[in-house]
């Protein structure tokens, strides 16, 4: 049976660089905040329940209103939770479709959230890629050109990186220093694991 590994890790960490290493490696890499945003536009499901839940209003000619998305979302954390409660299951749901579909014996899910719920317990493997504020700060300033409080607000709105390192298998350190060791020494623990 395939096995599935979790890849997550706070803004700024570096973890789409370390998920392009592992597709590089030969391990197919789903992601996971893409196909949530297509699958909020194609799965019935997801659009009927949407409409209940916020209202005609959320789409427009078939494209999720995103502003208003956010701002039903941020301004009420009950609601947020049952946007989650519902797309969630459905990702999961479609990223093991996918899985089945490759030939690897391992897939890798790259997901901002993971210990947030219990998405975690679905995987076999879990790997956490952390970095310091500091350099997650100047990472997101020049990608998304915005100030460093800003930056700050969304580091300081999601869950703890140490709590979910302590959960985590597996933890890479991308402080722009020997990441792609790393990436391979954690490849080559998890082929070990999965064939000992």
């Amino acid at each position: 049976m395939k096995k599935h590994i979790a890849l997550t890790g706070g803004i700024g960490c570096g973890k789409s660089v370390v998920a392009r290493v592992f597709s590089v490696l030969g391990v197919p890499v789903y992601d996971s905040d893409s196909r949530a945003r297509a699958l909020m536009e194609q799965d019935d499901y997801i659009i009927s329940s949407l409409h209940n839940l916020i209202g005609e209003q959320i789409y427009e000619n078939g494209h999720l209103q995103k502003k208003i998305m956010a701002n039903a979302i941020f301004t009420d954390k009950s609601l947020c939770e049952k946007v989650n409660a519902i797309v969630h299951p459905r990702v999961w749901l479609d990223y093991e479709q996918w899985s089945e579909k490759q030939s690897a014996p391992f897939t890798i899910m790259e997901t901002a959230l993971l210990y947030e719920s219990d998405l975690y317990k679905k995987f076999d493997f879990s790997i956490v890629v952390v970095a310091d504020d500091n350099v997650r700060i100047q990472r997101v300033i020049k990608r998304d050109n915005c100030d460093a409080n800003s930056v700050l607000q969304r580091i300081n709105s999601q869950s703890s990186i140490k709590n979910a390192a302590q959960k985590a298998d597996y933890v890479i350190e991308n402080n722009n220093t020997f990441v792609i060791s790393q990436i391979i020494n954690v490849y080559n623990a998890i082929k070990k694991r999965l064939w000992d």
